[in-house]
C-alpha cells in the first residue's frame, strides 16, 4: 500500500499525541524525602520568634494515610498546645491542612510505624512561606519548596487510581514490596518504564499512557483499512475515536486502563486476520495470526484479568471460522484435530507464559517467598479481593448506564475562591456514543434478518467485554466500558459504508458533532481552570453529570 494513503493517519496520530502531551504534568516532584521507620518520631520546627500559623503543606512520599500529632510551642520552657491530629491520606500529591495557631516552635509526631514526607511547608497567617531556622536540621524536608503550585493539582500530582498504579509501578522499580496487588504486575511495570526515563513525577507515570493511546489509534486504523473499501470511512473512524474524551483521558493517566485496551485491541485484530484468511481467503499462513491474537491476549490478562473476557469473543469467533470451513468442506478432521492443537499453543499455553514471565520482577525483589508461591499467593489475593470489593461506590455504575456515558467519573475536583474551578472526569462524548449506541441497535437487527461475518464478528468483540460485567455484583466504573470502544467506533465506520454516500454523510456529521463537544468538554477531561458558570450552564446535560460538587 502506498506511503500516501496513510498519510491521513499520521497527521491524525501526530496532532492527538501533541494534544495529549499538552499540559500532560509537571515533568519534575519532589525526590528527596525525610523517613521515619518507628511510631512517635518527632519532627521539631522553631522558628526562631513567635509567628502565626495558617497552613501546614505535604507532599506524602510512598505510604498513605499517614498520620501526625501537631502541637504549637511557646516560652522557655516550652509550653506545648495540642492542636489535634492530621491524616494526609493521598501519595505523591500536595495536600494543604489549615492550621490556625501562634508561637515559636511545631512538633509533629508520626503515629504510624512508616512514614516518608518529601516536602513540607509551613505557610504564616498572611499566606506567606516560613522556614524554621533550624532546617538544616532536615535538609530533605525543605529543599524542593520552589515546587510547590499553590494547590494540588492534576498537574503537580496523583488523581484517583494513579495513586495506586503509579506508586507501584516506582516500587516495581525500586525494589520495594509492591503496594497494589488486586491486578496482575504487566500494566504496573510498564509505567515504570516511563519513570525510568522521566522521574518520578506526573510526567514520568503519564508519558506510557499517552504512547498506549496513540498506538491505539494506529491499531484501529489497521483496522479499519482491513474492513473498508472506502478510504474515508477508515479517516473518519480514526478521528471518532480521537476525539473520544473517555480514550483521551485515559490515556493521559498513569493507570493500567490503556494497555489493557491496546492488547484487547489487538487481539481482536490479529483474530480478524485469521477470519480473512480462512474465510475470505485461501487458509495459508493462518497460525502467525492466532499467535499475535495469543500472544495479545496474555499481554491484557497480564494487566487485567478482565482481559480475559475479550478471550470469550475471540473463542466464539474462532468456533464460527472453523464451522463456516467445515460447511463448506474447507476443513477435513486431520486439520481440524492439528488446528485445535495449535490453538491449545496460541491461547493457552502462550498467554500463560506471557503471564508468568510478567512476575518475574514483581517477585524478584521479595526473598520471603519463592517463584510459584509468590504467583499462587497473588492470585488467591486478586480473587479475594474482586469477590469482596463491594457494590456500592459514589462513583459506580451499571453496565447499561456506560451506554450513553449516564455516570461520569469525577476524578478530581478544585475550588478557587473567584468562582473558577479544575475539574477532571471521565466521560464518553455525547455526538459519537449515543449514535454508536442506535447503529449497535440497527446492527443486531440487521444481524437478526441476515448473517453477516463481518458485522457478527464486529458485534462479538464489541459485546464481550461487557457481557461479563451484567452478571458481576462487585461496583463497576464507566472505564470498564473503554474496552468496547474501539468497536464502537468501527461499528459506525460499517454501518456508514453500507449505506453508501448517505452513509457516508451521516459518518461526517457524526465526526463533526464529536469534534464540537469535544471542544465543548475539553476543559474538564483535561483538568483545565475555566469558570464553574461555563460548567454548569453549559456541560451537565444530565442529571447523572454532576461535575462541579
Amino acid at each position: 500500500m502506498k506511503t500516501t494513503k496513510h498519510l491521513p493517519a499520521f497527521f491524525i496520530l501526530f496532532f492527538y499525541t501533541i494534544l495529549s502531551l499538552f499540559r500532560l504534568g509537571h515533568p519534575y516532584a519532589p525526590s528527596t524525602s525525610w523517613e521515619a521507620e518507628e511510631k512517635a518520631t518527632p519532627i521539631f520546627l522553631d522558628f526562631g520568634e513567635e509567628k502565626d500559623f495558617s497552613a501546614l503543606v505535604f507532599y506524602l512520599g510512598n505510604y498513605e494515610n499517614r498520620r501526625f500529632a501537631v502541637q504549637v510551642g511557646s516560652g522557655s520552657p516550652i509550653r506545648w498546645t495540642d492542636l489535634g491530629e492530621i491524616t494526609i491520606r493521598r501519595v505523591y500529591q500536595w495536600s494543604r491542612f489549615p492550621l490556625k495557631a501562634r508561637g515559636r516552635y511545631l512538633r509533629l509526631t508520626t503515629l504510624n510505624q512508616y512514614t516518608e514526607i518529601r516536602e513540607m511547608l509551613v505557610k504564616d497567617g498572611e499566606g506567606a512561606l516560613i522556614l524554621p531556622v533550624n532546617k538544616a536540621n532536615y535538609p530533605r524536608l525543605f529543599d524542593e519548596s520552589r515546587m510547590y503550585p499553590g494547590y494540588g493539582s492534576f498537574l503537580s500530582g496523583t488523581v484517583f487510581d494513579e495513586s495506586v498504579f503509579a506508586r507501584t509501578a516506582y516500587e516495581h522499580l525500586h525494589g520495594l514490596r509492591s503496594y497494589e496487588d488486586t491486578h496482575p504486575p504487566l500494566g504496573k511495570l510498564i509505567i515504570s518504564l516511563g519513570i525510568a526515563g522521566f522521574g518520578m513525577n506526573p510526567f514520568g507515570w503519564r508519558i506510557a499512557g499517552v504512547i498506549a493511546g496513540s498506538l491505539l489509534l494506529l491499531v484501529v486504523w489497521a483496522f479499519g483499512l482491513r474492513l473498508f473499501s472506502d478510504r474515508r470511512v477508515s479517516v473518519g473512524v480514526l478521528l471518532l475515536l480521537a476525539f473520544d474524551c473517555l480514550h483521551f483521558t485515559e490515556s493521559r493517566l498513569g493507570q493500567v486502563d490503556s494497555f489493557l485496551v491496546l492488547f484487547m485491541t489487538g487481539m481482536n485484530y490479529f483474530m480478524f486476520r485469521y477470519y480473512e484468511v480462512m474465510v475470505e481467503g485461501d487458509g495459508k499462513k493462518s497460525w502467525r495470526f492466532l499467535l499475535g491474537s495469543g500472544l495479545c491476549m496474555g499481554l491484557a490478562a497480564s494487566c487485567k484479568w478482565s482481559g480475559l473476557y475479550g478471550g470469550l469473543g475471540l473463542a466464539l469467533i474462532w468456533f464460527a471460522v472453523v464451522l463456516s470451513r467445515g460447511k463448506k468442506g474447507q476443513m477435513s478432521q486431520k486439520e481440524f484435530l492439528s488446528t485445535c492443537g495449535f490453538c491449545c499453543l496460541a491461547f493457552i499455553l502462550l498467554p500463560i507464559a506471557v503471564y508468568l514471565l510478567s512476575y518475574i520482577p514483581y517477585v524478584a525483589f521479595d526473598e520471603t517467598m519463592g517463584f510459584w508461591e509468590r504467583v499462587l499467593a497473588n492470585q488467591k489475593n486478586m480473587l479475594q479481593y474482586h469477590l469482596h470489593v463491594g457494590s456500592e461506590h459514589e462513583s459506580a455504575s451499571a453496565w447499561f448506564q456506560w451506554l450513553c456515558s449516564a455516570k461520569p467519573v469525577r476524578l478530581l475536583t478544585v475550588h478557587f475562591s473567584d468562582g473558577d474551578m479544575e475539574g477532571l472526569v471521565l466521560m464518553g462524548n455525547p455526538a459519537f456514543w449515543w449514535t454508536g449506541i442506535a447503529v449497535v441497535f440497527f446492527c443486531l437487527y440487521q444481524m437478526a434478518e441476515k448473517a453477516e461475518g463481518r458485522l457478527g464478528f464486529l458485534l462479538t468483540a464489541y459485546a464481550a467485554p461487557i457481557l461479563p460485567w451484567m452478571g458481576i455484583s462487585r461496583y463497576s466504573f464507566l472505564y470498564h466500558y473503554y474496552p468496547s470502544i474501539p468497536f464502537l467506533v468501527l461499528l459506525i465506520g460499517y454501518w456508514a459504508e453500507k449505506r453508501g454516500r448517505w452513509g457516508k454523510c451521516c459518518l461526517g456529521l457524526c465526526v463533526l458533532a464529536s469534534a464540537v463537544c469535544f471542544c465543548l468538554f475539553y476543559p474538564v477531561i483535561s483538568a483545565l481552570r475555566v469558570p464553574q458558570g461555563y460548567v454548569a450552564g453549559w456541560l451537565e446535560w444530565l442529571p447523572g453529570w454532576d461535575f462541579i460538587s
